[in-house]
């Protein structure tokens, strides 16, 4: 039977359309309310926010809990920073500026311990604490680790079919804010950027590689969906509670309006 590790990648790799948010507060309530909601994922965002090792790790058990994928955005793509969310027993890593096939290769092998350079241990999470066999643990392991390179340089989209074709990479994720920076404008539907999606896009497809992409609301996510993106981050934790804040505010402020009007 297919750990739900293993059975998200499947997903992933299938580009079956699957939706999440970034979890931005290191909170695992937060997480338990998106699994709850029926999210196929969250992203634990520890590369813009103020994830500490012990919170990454309460989440990713809490997002177990809730029957959803953790997928950890991360700070850096050393080996010390994939090895230890993996070890949490994290559903995937997505990993920042990916410019190159070169970085594509060696964040897989820090994804892998058979042709990669995993460092082995089953006593955390990942292992069952100690109860899973060496060969059960390291075949479950590497079937089960999703690799979503995020493309926001202009160099990662001129090397993009370098990327999309390295073995073990599974999703192309697409971020326009970076983008845009990276091209030197500041519109995330400036035709640069939207020429550097359309390619993303094109890459992933000819490479049969899934493609990812944030918005930050779902008006869009049909438009992309028809282009070929399949993994949607949709908003943020912050974002969700922001938004009922400020709907909060008006509707309190409509009704002491009301109530002064009724009372003059």
């Amino acid at each position: 039977m297919a750990t739900a590790n293993q059975a998200f990648r499947a997903r992933l790799r299938e580009r079956a359309p699957l939706g999440g948010t970034f979890i931005k507060t290191p909170a695992y309530q937060q997480v338990e309310i998106a699994g709850g909601a029926g999210l196929d994922f969250v992203v634990l965002d520890a590369e813009h926010a103020v994830f500490d090792p012990a919170q990454l790790d309460q989440c990713a058990l809490a997002a177990r809990a809730a029957g959803t994928a953790a997928v950890v955005r991360l700070p850096d793509p050393g080996a010390a920073s994939v090895l230890r969310v993996l070890d949490m027993g994290a559903a995937g890593v997505l990993v920042p500026h990916v410019v190159d096939a070169e970085c594509a290769r060696e964040i897989v092998a820090r994804t892998r311990y058979a042709d990669g350079m995993r460092g082995y241990s089953n006593s955390p999470r990942s292992g069952g604490y100690g109860a899973l066999p060496m060969a059960r643990h390291m075949q479950e392991a590497d079937a089960g680790v999703s690799v979503l390179c995020q493309i926001e340089d202009r160099a990662g989209v001129d090397n993009i079919a370098a990327i999309a074709a390295v073995p073990g990479v599974d999703c192309l994720f697409i971020g326009r804010a970076d983008l845009a920076v990276s091209y030197g404008v500041t519109e995330l539907d400036h035709p640069l950027v939207a020429q550097a999606v359309d390619t993303v896009i094109q890459a992933g497809a000819a490479a049969g590689v899934a493609v990812g992409i944030f918005l930050p609301d779902a008006d869009a996510l049909a438009a992309y969906a028809a282009r070929g993106v399949s993994l949607f981050v949709i908003g943020s934790d912050q974002g969700w509670l922001r938004a009922a804040a400020l709907g909060l505010g008006g509707r309190m402020a409509a009704a002491f309006l009301q109530t002064s009007e009724c009372n003059p």
